[in-house]
């Protein structure tokens, strides 16, 4: 029995669902499909057998409107900097994708519109991110974070290393594929 793509909202509520497919192939092993860093990897870890895949999976996503996409995320990145960054009052968050580059304001209330300029070829010397715009996606949504993408990826870089990491850390949420590679 495979059971794959499994979500739960605690360690009591995964394990309890493990129990239940369990019961209804009692003399069948269970293999489980987990990714790490989610709930059930967590639960589930002293229960199966799993090897922790050796390569991070990730998905190419494109990204067709950058500002847009940075502009609905000034929510949650606002609480991420309010949690864990440093405090950047009157400054601007600035992400260059080197074709283009994206300031967010950075306010004592909040985040203020993205701003879209020109070409920016060296976002460092004004404290901002470069991230290659194939590399987006990632950042935002991928399980490397901000660090973890400056390690793989050399068109992936940040002078305000404090900032960036708390903007951006791992995300370990999936983009729902229907793909199982098993």
């Amino acid at each position: 029995m495979l059971l794959a793509e499994a979500a739960a909202l605690d360690e009591a509520s995964a394990r309890e669902l493990l129990r239940g497919v369990a019961a209804l192939a009692p003399d069948s092993q269970v293999r489980a499909v987990h990714r790490t860093g989610t709930v059930t990897a967590a639960a589930w870890q002293d229960l199966l057998d799993h090897e922790a895949p050796r390569q991070a999976e990730q998905y190419y996503v494109r990204i067709p409107d950058p500002a847009a996409l940075l502009d609905r995320l000034r929510p949650l990145l606002w609480h991420r900097l309010t949690v864990n960054g440093p405090d950047r009052t009157g400054r601007d968050i600035v992400i260059s994708t080197f074709g283009a580059h994206y300031r967010i304001p950075v306010h004592a209330d909040g985040l203020g519109q993205v701003v879209t300029g020109g070409a920016m070829q060296g976002p460092g010397a004004v404290g901002g991110a470069a991230v290659a715009p194939d590399h987006l996606a990632a950042l935002l949504f991928g399980p490397h974070g901000m660090e973890g993408l400056t390690r793989i990826r050399p068109d992936v870089y940040a002078r305000d290393e404090e900032l960036f990491r708390a903007l951006f850390p791992p995300v370990t949420a999936d983009l729902l594929s229907y793909y199982l590679p098993y």
